[in-house]
């Protein structure tokens, strides 16, 4: 069969659906009585009989629409056109497909039967039976399918817009349908495709099973999705008995969800508390953070707390973590933690005791300028197990280097005003301090041809204190400091025409950068006894700062004389992809002590730092700390990491710190040494199939000849929306949850 236009399926315009059509000489006119007139189209129709007839039936649209299909009929009285066999209606914007197509010129409604999919940019609407206007692009549809990944959304009907749609006994699953899907089944909810999904009332579950009912749900389409963020982790552990734990989150408007955090433990109680995540936009402010809290009696055995004191019956915890940018200049960041004990995060959570086994508790907001930032910065000590430097508050000011004029120097400004306590938890003196401290320092760049760099610096360092208290004499002080000095670097290279195909080489070029730096900084320990030591030196196994102006011990400086030498490598070689990636970097700095401080030494530590990725499947990373005297190592820490893709992983680590490397200071109570360690960390990660995985994880203390840690499971993904872990758990020590462990996890994957 054929059309007007030569193709296979016949195609017509809205403005033409109507025209004589017909193949035979006996209906060349175009009919006005309103009798039936059919006939199948035929490309052996003359163009001119077309567009004779198309002036007699005007087009009710704007715009044409095109339809086509295998056969078409017309009723001439009624306007309405059937297209059958692949029908196809093309708008502006919009594709209908469907067996059978009707579509009426004068009321410019199509009617769509089996198989029906309408299609717009970005979605796709699937149903058995669909009605469309042209002209208010509203339809009516039964059965509908509808969604955009990960959502997938049913119902028994739906009317609305392409923009806006409401659907009726509606069912919303997350990811494909099964029985293991999150779900939500409502009456009736409303999709904006790519925008929002909301609904009043409904029930939320896993498959068919949906215990929870909801009154509310609200899911803004253009973030993250998190229908239901479900969490479930489960075992045992020597100390807590069988357990399970249970986080879900339900959205309840656009950008935030909240559910509960449940946890059973069999030797501990039931632990309880409301969880919040949120990620909300209002014009240009956009604010992102959770909540977290939980409350249990623990009636099960407790022993004591970091200071030694009895862990109490009730116990609990809150966390917070905000970060909010209410315009480009203006932004607030927060982070707090309480709890009733230091163990209740390592006892009953101690995955996420481990990597913060101290926590912050600070809200700061920064106003950033053309070439300026201005914050308000407040940490404070809400519970009494940490010490913590409290500024109650800080206002700082910072000028990025700003250039004068014309002349080639640069300015630099720092100035800060705040009230300082620290009050330390395990005894020593209550420091107290008010102070204002200013910086301000200037620097002349000369270059030469690119390669040599040079750059005289200065500065004065003014401090001011008063309403102190713990410093060795009453009534505070102001102190000024001076500095002078250079930075200097030379910028090398070589280029070398070396190929290896098995470790992808296309060429060497290799970067060689000298670099010095030097400062002269006279009486820095300056009018000590006067000054509280609240922000003072920590230990660190890096170089420290040199800048004067960048130093945070600013209660504990020290005279510095100090020439600081590095050499930089860097070995590179084409990337396929695009430019280049690096071989080789091998980095080495060590300073010189023209003038010390007491027990200090000629020379620093010379620090190096080396990473190795000659292939995209192997890694190597060292840094190291050396005594140039006796040419022993202080420090080391290490690694190997060996790939294939995802397939599997291999990495080896090691971590070393000698004893007395240094110590560090409590108020009032003097310096402590510091206690070294010997250990070794390996981890391997095999990918079975598609659905398993294996893993296993530990480390080994060489001092006390034990494993601390030690992990070995599998992780398995269901329906490709869920991942469940399976993990034994061996600990040993002080301070550890349990020898024994048994650990099932389960999570939704997020998109």
């Amino acid at each position: 069969m054929g059309s007007l236009r030569a193709l296979k399926k016949p195609k017509v315009s809205a403005g033409q659906l109507f025209g004589p059509f017909f193949s035979g000489a006996a209906r060349l006119a175009c009919p006005r009585s309103g009798a039936f007139a059919s006939a199948q189209v035929t490309r052996r129709i003359p163009l001119f009989l077309a567009l004779a007839c198309l002036a007699a039936v005007p087009a009710r649209a704007d715009t044409q629409a095109d339809l086509s299909a295998d056969t078409t009929t017309t009723d001439y009285a009624t306007g309405e056109t059937v297209a059958r066999g692949n029908a196809r209606l093309v708008d502006t914007g919009v594709l209908l497909t469907a067996d059978e197509i009707r579509f009426n010129q004068k009321t410019q409604v199509a009617s769509a039967d089996g198989h029906v999919i309408l299609t717009r940019v970005g979605d796709r609407l699937l149903a058995d039976h669909l009605t469309y206007n042209r002209v208010s692009g509203k339809f009516t549809a039964a059965k509908l399918r509808i969604g955009r990944f990960p959502y997938y959304i049913e119902g028994a009907t739906a009317d609305g817009t392409l923009k806006e749609i409401v659907v009726h006994d509606a069912t919303v699953t997350y990811g494909e349908p099964g029985r293991w899907q999150p779900t939500v089944k409502a009456k009736s909810l409303i999709y904006s495709p790519g925008k929002y999904l909301r609904l009043a009332n409904g029930d939320i579950g896993i498959g068919n099973y949906l215990p929870l009912p909801i009154s509310r749900l609200g899911q803004d389409l253009g973030k993250e999705a998190n229908l239901a963020d479900v969490t479930l982790d489960g075992g045992y552990r020597h100390t807590l008995g069988p357990y399970v734990d249970a986080e879900v989150h339900i959205p309840v408007v656009p950008g935030v969800t909240v559910g509960p955090d449940l946890g059973a433990y069999t030797f501990r109680g039931l632990m309880v508390g409301p969880i919040v995540n949120y990620d909300v936009t209002s014009g240009e402010d956009t604010a992102i953070g959770d909540v977290r809290s939980g409350y249990i009696h623990d009636f099960g055995t407790r022993t004591t707390d970091i200071l030694d004191n009895p862990v109490p019956t009730n116990r609990a915890y809150i966390e917070w973590k905000h970060i909010q940018q209410i315009s480009p200049e203006l932004a607030v960041y927060g982070d707090i933690n309480y709890s009733t004990d230091s163990e209740v995060i390592r006892d009953f959570h101690s995955k996420d005791f481990i990597p913060v086994q101290e926590p912050d508790n600070f809200l700061e907001s920064v106003y950033t300028g053309g070439d300026f930032f201005a914050s308000v910065f407040t940490r404070f000590q809400p519970d009494s197990f940490y010490p913590v430097q409290e500024r109650l508050p800080e206002l700082r000011f910072d000028l990025l280097p700003t250039p004068l004029g014309e002349s080639g120097i640069y300015l630099r400004l720092d100035s800060d005003l705040a009230h300082l306590e620290e009050n330390p938890p395990d005894g020593g003196a209550h420091l107290v301090s008010d102070r204002f401290d200013t910086f301000v320092g200037i620097s002349r760049p000369f270059s030469f041809k690119g390669i040599v760099d040079f750059t005289p610096v200065a500065g004065a360092r003014y401090t001011a204190y008063w309403n102190t208290s713990g410093a060795l004499e009453p009534g505070g002080v102001g102190r000024a400091l001076g500095e002078v000095g250079f930075d200097a670097d030379m910028k090398l290279s070589g280029v070398f025409d070396y190929e290896n195909p098995l470790w992808h080489i296309d060429g060497i070029r290799h970067l060689l950068t000298p670099v010095f730096s030097y400062r002269y900084i006279p009486n820095g320990d300056k009018d000590s006894a006067w000054i509280p030591p609240i922000d003072r030196s920590t230990f660190t196994t890096y170089l420290p700062p040199l800048e004067l102006g960048d130093m945070r011990n600013v209660d504990q400086l020290q005279a510095s004389n100090v020439l600081r030498v590095g050499l930089n490598n860097t070995l590179q070689t084409r990337d396929k992809t695009y430019g280049s990636r690096d071989l080789f970097t091998f980095n080495v700095a060590d300073d010189f002590r023209f003038g010390r401080a007491p027990g200090q030494a000629h020379f620093s530590n010379v620090h190096t730092e080396m990473t190795v990725t000659p292939a995209r499947w192997l890694e190597v990373h060292v840094e190291d700390s050396l005594a140039p005297d006796s040419v022993k190592q202080q420090a080391v820490d290490a690694s190997v990491t060996v790939r294939e893709a995802d397939v599997w992983s291999a990495t080896a680590g090691v971590g070393l710190l000698k004893d007395q490397i240094g110590t560090y200071y409590l108020p009032g109570l003097g310096d402590f040494p510091i206690v070294g360690l010997d250990t070794y960390h390996l981890e391997i990660r095999t990918r079975l199939n598609e659905r398993y995985e294996m893993f296993a994880r530990g480390d080994y203390d060489a001092r006390q000849h034990l494993f601390p840690d030690q992990f070995y499971g599998v992780t398995q993904r269901v329906s490709n929306t869920w991942i469940v872990e399976y993990a034994v758990e061996f600990s040993s020590g002080p301070n550890k949850s349990g020898h024994f462990g048994l650990n099932v996890d389960l999570q939704l994957i997020r998109f």
